[in-house]
């Protein structure tokens, strides 16, 4: 009776460890975060995007696009946040989110409205692509 107690007692502790399959995936629940993307005009501007968002039951409940931003050359000004979006991504599961900002750099040193831009789609299981970025002019 002993060797039965211990041999359940084993054999517990090692399916303990295993993980049961059934036909239904786990529910991706959590929050995420891109890392930042970082598009810059060197020695006069830089301009930071990070995209964070949480998922319930496999679903994206929510997305924030967060934007900094930094003036190196004093002849520039950051014109803000022109366009952004946040809309379903084309395989249905995941949320597309688009930023396009502007500085305005008169003169010689660039254009005078130039636009960094970003689009990002997030998935609910944590993963993203980075579908585009781009400085316009």
């Amino acid at each position: 009776m002993r060797r039965t107690g211990a041999l359940t007692a084993i054999t517990a502790g090692v399916l303990a460890g295993v993980p049961f399959i059934t036909g239904a995936a786990a529910p991706d629940n959590g929050c995420w975060a891109t890392e930042p993307i970082e598009l810059a005009n060197e020695g006069v501007w830089t301009y930071r995007n990070q995209v964070t968002w949480c998922a319930t039951d496999g679903k994206v409940t929510s997305v924030e696009v967060k934007v900094t931003h930094q003036v190196l050359n004093p002849a520039c000004t950051w014109a803000g946040r022109v366009e952004e979006s946040v809309t379903p991504a084309k395989d249905g599961t995941g949320r597309t989110a688009f930023d396009l900002s502007e500085f305005s750099c008169p003169g010689a040193i660039g254009a005078k409205g130039v636009n960094p831009w970003v689009i990002v789609t997030v998935q609910p299981d944590g993963s993203y692509t980075i579908d585009a970025t781009g400085i316009h002019p």
